[in-house]
């Protein structure tokens, strides 16, 4: 059953509550941290936890920010998707789950032909030699859109849980972030996005 789409104002004062919340998460565990290094104890460095706990808590809309490269080799620019509506979907050879929603992306990306929309598949995985053996394979299958972008990201940049979906506006800011599964209102809000 499908969830019911929040009104606005609602939905970003559930995201506005759930941000504050993992802010004050990240700060306590910095202030944990801080407190520790001042009593010279020996301790672990934080700085990871922290840093993912202050990302995710990081309000929307943020300015999307990716270094990745196309498998030609050439860096990816936002030039690439300027003035469009982007679904960033960061994924892994590895991950089950990852793969079975690839077909989706590619099936509601075709049934946008002719909109301002581009799908960024963002792969992680450790060795790029897996991601390219991927996509040899899928060009095989799958005749190439011109709306979507394959790309590969170092591994060490990573988001800590895959799959991850950013849903990003015409101005290439990050409106909506999913963990996980494709929840079926990330649909909705691009749908919204388009003209």
């Amino acid at each position: 059953m499908f969830k019911k789409k929040l009104p606005l104002s609602l939905a970003a004062s559930t995201t506005t509550h759930r941000a504050r919340r993992q802010l004050g998460l990240a700060l306590l565990l910095a202030a944990g941290a801080g407190s520790a290094a001042a009593q010279g104890r020996a301790q672990a460095a934080p700085a990871p936890a922290v840093a993912a706990a202050v990302a995710a808590a990081t309000p929307l809309p943020a300015p999307l920010q990716l270094q990745a490269s196309h498998l030609s080799g050439e860096a990816f620019s936002m030039k690439q998707i300027q003035g469009r509506v982007a679904v960033v979907f960061f994924w892994s050879t590895s991950c089950a789950v990852c793969r079975d929603t690839l077909p989706e992306l590619r099936a509601n990306l075709d049934g946008w032909r002719g909109k301002p929309i581009s799908l960024l598949q963002v792969n992680v995985d450790k060795q790029a030699e897996d991601w390219q053996a991927y996509e040899r394979i899928r060009s095989q299958m799958h005749k190439p859109a011109a709306s979507l972008l394959s790309l590969y990201q170092d591994a060490s940049l990573s988001p800590p849980k895959l799959p991850l979906t950013l849903v990003v506006d015409r101005q290439g800011r990050v409106v909506h972030r999913y963990e996980g599964r494709i929840a079926p209102e990330a649909w909705n809000d691009v749908a919204d996005l388009l003209p």
